[in-house]
């Protein structure tokens, strides 16, 4: 009888529910959404709707149609499908998980928007985005070309110095 015991309950269990894949870091998503706010796919997507920008924006939207020039565009593909991603994640979380996420989108969209006042923080928040885009597919023997006077990795880079009272 025991074992009738312990087959019966395990049939009667339900199945444990799995939950969807976690969302991406918030302070990363805004970083992303500030990202491509600030560096549009087109130069007609910051103002204004006249026809050129109405054209430009119809051939981004058609690759066969676009200009060899118009790299960016291409090159904005990423953090918009990461940032399409998010938001099919968001629409597949329960009401109180949703709630939870947009608090914390909101405030790290605060912060991020704050960090990006400042040129430096904004370069380094640019490099961020740029680091988590795939690289591209090499086409043939990479050739390394180093300088003989660094003496290590970032050794040619510019420091910059506080002032010496500062130190």
């Amino acid at each position: 009888k025991p074992s009738q015991l312990k087959s019966s309950s395990s049939a009667r269990s339900p199945p444990p529910r799995q939950r969807p894949p976690a969302a991406m870091d918030p302070f990363l998503t805004a970083n992303l959404q500030a990202f491509a706010a600030h560096h549009p796919s087109s130069p007609g997507d910051r103002g204004g709707s006249s026809g050129a920008a109405a054209g430009s924006r119809r051939s981004a939207s058609a690759p066969g149609l676009r200009s060899t020039g118009d790299l960016a565009a291409t090159r904005r593909n990423f953090e918009r499908r990461k940032l399409l991603e998010q938001r099919r994640k968001r629409g597949c979380m329960v009401f109180l998980d949703r709630m939870e996420a947009d608090a914390n989108r909101k405030t790290a969209l605060a912060h991020v928007s704050e960090l990006r006042q400042d040129p430096q923080q904004r370069l380094a928040l640019d490099r961020a985005v740029e680091r988590m885009r795939p690289t591209p597919v090499p086409s043939g023997p990479i050739v390394a070309a180093h300088d003989p006077r660094s003496l290590y990795q970032g050794h040619d880079r510019k420091m910059t110095w506080a002032p010496l009272e500062c130190y």
